[in-house]
């Protein structure tokens, strides 16, 4: 049962309610004899019976009260108990970044390059100290970014965080983030590191930049552009920018880990610098009045990387180069006639190829053993020496969509489906338990992690 207004939680009395979240709803309150203000965040009453989401919301509890830093949101209590579940934490008064860029949308203007600066070399600054920590956040979005009435930026909400150094299963712990922000290993449904954090940093220095996130789309087109799709130039919205910060922007975004900054200060001083150059330079650099690239069009960086190379993050910036292809040569008609020959016999060629492979035996891996399970049958997770397993949206080959979240070791499931994978058995479970309003608790696990129960 929700509380009320006017209700006294432990300590602390609810004054309004503040915010709403898929898993709890933040109350502004105080305490009842310093009267220090506070905010309560109340677990849905629902979600407290969910194991699954109960240990989300209990170890976001545990990082925050390890983690101290003055841009990270401080904690004071918590309590998880029968019928309440609840986290009492500073109370932010200046909102969100998220309705700060919104606003700022509104004025059409965008934010100035100077507030950019401050507020990201403050993030970077907390993001860099939970890594040298040991802390990945991997939910690094503008939510979950609040001010102070000082107007000083604090990061928030570390539910889907994990130690470093702790052991687990497909190299992850609980769901992926954000699919607007989420970088590509953990669209991948790789766990993902510290450049994974970078990589999110760098969506939300786009958006601060353009008004924005690079792409746009339903769930599944985003997640896949994240994979596949070069961001387009900040230009493209209309932000001009000196070829030096757009240089920082693009590189944090790259698709590989080791082509990004290695670490959140080093993007934090790679863009500071860049600006302070921008801000200083009389004239632009040639490269600044490179045409724009039309959304969703392919650009090539300006220097080679080299297979299995990692970046030095005092290398230069990698520069993006024009997208669009140059103007017309007066001498373009006498090649016409060639391109055209050449395009009918790929043309020919290509039909040839097909019509061929038409009578060619569909190539097809056979799986090595005869399924295990059938479907309907009861089994239960067995962890391998670990205390959970991943459970994937769909059987590892080709695309997949990552990381549902997590069976414990031993839980009982039922087999809904099943199918082969590269030569192995995949089995679709249902873990009823594990149901909840985002997740219908079913997903692929291989049968290596599975038994009859």
């Amino acid at each position: 049962m929700k509380p009320s207004i006017g209700e006294r939680l432990g300590q602390y009395r609810l004054e309004q309610l503040a915010g709403r979240g898929s898993m709890a709803d933040v109350y502004q309150a105080r305490h009842v004899d310093t009267g220090e203000r506070v905010a309560v965040k109340l677990m849905h009453p629902h979600l407290i019976q969910q194991p699954s989401a109960l240990r989300r919301f209990r170890r976001e509890a545990e990082v925050m009260l390890k983690v101290r830093h003055p841009h990270i949101a401080q904690i004071y209590d918590c309590v998880a108990e029968a019928e309440t579940a609840y986290i009492v934490m500073e109370y932010l008064a200046g909102g969100t970044l998220e309705e700060r860029l919104a606003e700022a949308s509104l004025k059409h203007g965008g934010l100035p390059l100077e507030q950019i600066d401050r507020w990201m070399t403050t993030i970077c600054a907390a993001v860099d100290y939970a890594h040298r920590h040991g802390l990945v956040h991997r939910d690094l979005k503008p939510a979950n970014i609040m001010f102070r009435d000082d107007d000083a930026p604090v990061l928030t909400d570390f539910g889907l965080a994990y130690w470093v150094d702790q052991p687990r299963l497909s190299g992850t712990g609980s769901l992926t983030g954000t699919p607007a922000y989420i970088s590509p290993e953990q669209a991948r449904g790789q766990a993902g590191d510290r450049r994974s954090d970078v990589y999110s940093l760098g969506v939300i220095l786009y958006e601060m930049l353009t008004g924005q996130t690079p792409f746009q789309g339903g769930t599944l087109g985003v997640v896949v552009k994240h994979i596949s799709e070069l961001p387009p130039a900040p230009r493209v919205f209309g932000r001009k920018l000196h070829p030096n910060v757009e240089a920082v922007v693009m590189r944090t975004l790259a698709k590989e880990p080791v082509e990004r900054y290695q670490s959140a200060q080093s993007l934090a001083a790679a863009l500071h610098l860049a600006i302070q150059r921008s801000m200083t330079a009389a004239t632009p650099p040639p490269a600044a009045r490179a045409r724009p690239a039309p959304s969703g069009m392919p650009g090539r960086l300006s220097r080679p990387i080299p297979a299995g190379a990692v970046l030095a993050d005092d290398d230069p910036p990698l520069v993006i180069e024009s997208y669009l292809p140059p103007a017309p040569s007066p001498g373009l008609k006498q090649w016409l006639l060639p391109a055209v020959a050449l395009a009918g016999l790929v043309a020919l060629v290509g039909g040839l190829w097909w019509a061929a492979a038409q009578w060619l035996p569909e190539r097809t891996v056979p799986p090595a053993t005869s399924p295990r399970f059938a479907v309907g049958s009861a089994v239960r997770v067995v962890g391998g020496g670990q205390a959970s397993v991943s459970v994937l949206r769909g059987c590892p080959t080709g695309f997949w969509m990552g990381v549902l979240g997590v069976a414990d070791d031993g839980e009982a499931g039922r087999v809904l489906e099943r199918q082969t994978c590269d030569g192995e058995w995949w089995y679709r479970v249902a873990f009823p338990d594990a149901a909840d309003e985002q997740w219908d608790g079913s997903g692929w696990l291989s049968g290596a992690n599975l038994e009859i129960r």
